[in-house]
């Protein structure tokens, strides 16, 4: 008796490559569209006109990687640029971007701010510093009625606070429209191009600063208010006195609410919901007025209080009921839309919809090589802990096996910690899903999303409550008859790839191995590093981290690593910023020196995110053979 053949399965490389339309973006007149793709494993801009005639293609360099664009006139593009490198007096890489512009035709490319040459500051003569700005990609505005120039807020001079500029992004010649501010690195604009809220941090220190204007003119430092300790700042409203802010709700969870400056009172509740919290205000595509929040449950999903948007967003509903769609782009003036359609089975299919005369046209696939009929949904499960109480978790299962039980199981742990996972399309999962694996992916606590007490309970609680959510979801995953005991492998990145770690070294029968990528493993050096990087000047992560009456050294993989029996796959990228690629060299070369089953991969460039074709290719062809190995496809 005949029987049919397996499937074949998907390359690697489906997964791997990096996607072939990204951030896609309408040019003012509508007639053109930008995209981010892949050329060589590396990320390049493409310009071109609606119908795919007049291409021209602007590559990064082997050091600089194009991470964002922006349409700032028909025929001229500015270009956001992302490196890893020292900055003077820091002792560790971290991220700088870097500001292009470049004319639609491709040539004509210039730096808008580390031109040297002598520019008009007010009534002085000035030249830029020699290490340029670090941080080169906080445009406030297009200014639309200002040709070609800018807003664009930076730190010129290395003291910790941003100025506003007003750039020609032809010469680079500026004006200062707003002098910086002790403690203020972020500048707002309300929607009529008003600069009226800043917000940052004292260098050095926890000290948060912000500030807003009010209707009258006047700055108001918000440490002086009472509602600033309740609320935070999230956006401007048509009527001046009247602000957008997040703060807990009725359920516990962050909801959305105006509120009067005057009185700092609420004036009314725009969002709450019993489970999560907003995500975030939603502004116009072309206006940057707010018209809307964002939620996620399972998907994330957008309102919009906006009429226009309302009806616009309903339109495309009718027509694609079977996505969850989303408006990312508008024509300057005119009634043509970009929409990106998603699923949990797809990563995303582009469309231009020009809304006057209903014509829906297809631009391009996110990914051309993955197959939303072949591929597997996530599965919203609620699992529960020792201590009576649910977390929520997503779980894939291969293609055809969505009832089979006694699977081999990956434990996929998210990074942050304070992200979450949801049940969007996702590349690493859906990668081991297609080699017969059976993927968690459990929002422990302190993952965002669900509330204040959620997130907060994971403070202070690396090793200990966070791990032991992850661990009862392992045992859920036995004991509900999906996983093959003894056939689990404990995987992540960053924090996940620590969670990793600590998972074979609090529970050596549960996991039959563990893979850590870009993982923290020497948490003392973390601690130690993290001042120096930008990521950790003044915030409250340094704060949150650790164990709860627990030294450092106790929840350290690096530290405990005579614990660890199962076989260990570690990966870091040599560029990384976040998490310096030695502690996962280190843990190896001392996994090794105990004669303990250890595999090192050192990546040379993938940073943080491993956003590279050629790091993904890496992970995911290391952790095919890895699993293969340990537990068994």
């Amino acid at each position: 008796m005949e029987t049919s053949a397996a499937p074949a399965r998907p390359p690697v490389k489906h997964f791997a490559t990096l996607p072939n339309l990204a951030n896609a973006k309408l040019s003012p007149n509508g007639q053109q569209i930008g995209y981010i793709t892949q050329m060589k494993g590396r990320k390049v801009l493409v310009m071109e006109n609606v119908d795919a005639t007049d291409r021209v293609l602007v590559p990064g360099t082997e050091k600089l990687d194009i991470i964002d664009f922006h349409w700032a006139t028909d025929n001229r593009v500015l270009i956001v640029l992302e490196m890893s490198a020292q900055l003077r007096g820091y002792t560790t890489l971290i991220s700088h971007t870097r500001l292009l512009a470049v004319d639609r035709d491709g040539s004509n490319i210039a730096a808008i701010v580390e031109s040297e040459k002598e520019v008009e500051v007010g009534k002085l003569a000035a030249t830029r510093p020699k290490d340029p700005p670090q941080f080169q990609h906080k445009i406030l505005d297009l200014l639309p009625d200002v040709p070609d120039h800018i807003l664009l807020s930076l730190d010129a001079d290395h003291d910790g606070a941003d100025e506003v500029r007003r750039i020609d992004i032809n010469d680079g010649h500026f004006k200062i429209v707003r002098n910086d501010e002790r403690g203020i690195q972020n500048w707002y604009l309300d929607h009529t191009g008003e600069i009226r809220f800043g917000s940052g941090y004292i260098e050095g220190t926890s000290t948060f600063t912000s500030s807003v204007k009010d209707a009258n003119g006047e700055w108001l430092p918000l440490r002086k208010t009472e509602w600033a300790d309740r609320y935070n700042f999230e956006g401007f409203s048509e009527d001046p006195n009247v602000i957008y802010v997040t703060g807990p709700g009725k359920y516990g969870t962050q909801g959305l609410f105006t509120l009067a400056l005057d009185t700092g009172e609420i004036v009314s509740t725009v969002f709450e919901h019993e489970s999560v919290d907003v995500d975030s205000i939603v502004l116009h595509p072309e206006t940057r007025k707010p018209v809307g929040y964002r939620y996620t449950v399972d998907y994330p999903q957008v309102v919009y209080f906006d009429k226009t948007m309302q009806k616009v967003s309903s339109a495309i509903n009718k027509v694609l009921p079977n996505t969850h769609n989303y408006i990312v782009g508008k024509a300057r003036g005119a009634h043509t839309y970009m929409i990106l359609a998603k699923s949990a089975n797809d990563p995303g299919v582009y469309y231009r919809l020009d809304f006057k005369t209903k014509e829906l046209k297809v631009i391009g696939a996110y990914m051309v090589d993955i197959k939303p009929e072949q591929t597997p949904s996530a599965k919203a499960v609620s699992i529960p802990m020792r201590d009576g109480s649910q977390i929520p978790a997503y779980l894939t299962t291969p293609k055809g096996m969505e009832n089979a039980g006694n699977l081999p199981t990956v434990v996929l742990v998210h990074g942050g910690p304070w992200a979450r996972d949801d049940a969007e399309w996702d590349w690493w999962s859906q990668f081991l899903a297609s080699r017969g694996y059976a993927v968690l992916r459990p929002n422990y606590r302190g993952s965002t999303g669900y509330g204040n007490s959620f997130w907060a309970a994971g403070f202070l609680q690396w090793g200990g409550l966070m791990q032991d959510d992850v661990t009862d979801a392992t045992k859920w995953l036995i004991q509900s008859g999906v996983a093959e005991k003894d056939h689990i492998c404990i995987a992540g990145a960053s924090y996940g790839g620590y969670a990793a770690l600590m998972g074979a070294i609090k529970e050596p029968g549960l996991y039959a191995c563990a893979a850590s990528v870009n993982g923290v493993t020497d948490l003392p050096e973390l601690r130690s590093s993290d001042k120096y990087n930008y990521l950790g000047r003044g915030g409250n992560f340094g704060k949150r981290m650790g164990l709860e009456g627990v030294s450092d050294s106790k929840i350290s993989p690096v530290h405990r690593a005579e614990d660890i029996s199962a076989p260990v796959l570690l990966m870091s990228a040599k560029d990384d910023t976040r998490i310096d690629y030695e502690m996962s060299e280190a843990m190896h070369k001392k996994l090794a020196k105990m004669g303990k089953k250890s595999r090192y991969v050192m990546i040379e460039d993938g940073g943080h995110n491993m956003d590279t074709s050629a790091a993904r290719l890496t992970i995911l062809t290391e952790m095919e053979k890895f699993l293969a190995e340990n537990i068994g496809k």
